[in-house]
């Protein structure tokens, strides 16, 4: 597979897999206008892994240069007809890594929803103690960013629906070591 930069000339393929793979969260308009839409506070910016002429995964970043950071705002991976948000994605989260760093940037965000985490379904308490109990139930997406090097720092209480949360996750550029190997 090959990584390309999303612009112009390809985001309407990439909005395409976006809308078929996941279309409860875009239709193809939707997918199409974010993945090209520049706010002021930020730039986007973003990759996708092509196979065979064809999109299967893609990361989308915002840079946020006054706060030194990359915020991934949205991933997905074609696994066969199969919506998934980890390993496949892995060159993917490297090349956004090496981009930060390349940029200056110390921080890597990105916001997980609370499902099958201890704090879902419920209101949340105190929030350092929340933080230092949070756990996960088998959530294969929150243990495979933990295992990258993501660390959980806050919440987004609600965003998602009424107790389900935002976990807010950071990995710090200026404390990590450089990107790990890809797996074999």
């Amino acid at each position: 597979m090959e990584i390309r930069l999303i612009g112009p000339s390809n985001a309407g393929r990439v909005a395409a897999l976006m809308s078929t793979i996941k279309p409860d969260w875009w239709d193809y308009s939707g997918a199409f206008g974010q993945l090209q839409d520049e706010r002021l506070l930020a730039r986007l910016v973003g990759w996708f892994l092509e196979e065979n002429g064809t999109p299967r995964g893609w990361l989308l970043c915002a840079e946020y240069e006054g706060y030194s950071c990359l915020s991934i705002e949205n991933l997905g991976f074609d696994g066969g007809g199969a919506f998934s948000m980890e390993e496949p994605l892995e060159p993917l989260l490297r090349r956004a890594e090496e981009h930060a760093r390349q940029k200056g940037f110390r921080n890597l965000k990105y916001v997980i929803g609370s499902t099958e985490l201890s704090c879902h379904g419920r209101p949340l308490g105190d929030p350092a103690r929340e933080l230092a109990e949070l756990t996960s139930l088998g959530r294969k997406h929150y243990d495979f960013f933990r295992s990258y090097g993501f660390r959980p720092m806050g919440f987004l209480p609600n965003c998602y629906g009424v107790n389900y949360h935002g976990i807010l996750m950071i990995k710090d550029l200026a404390k990590a070591e450089a990107p790990r190997p890809l797996r074999g």
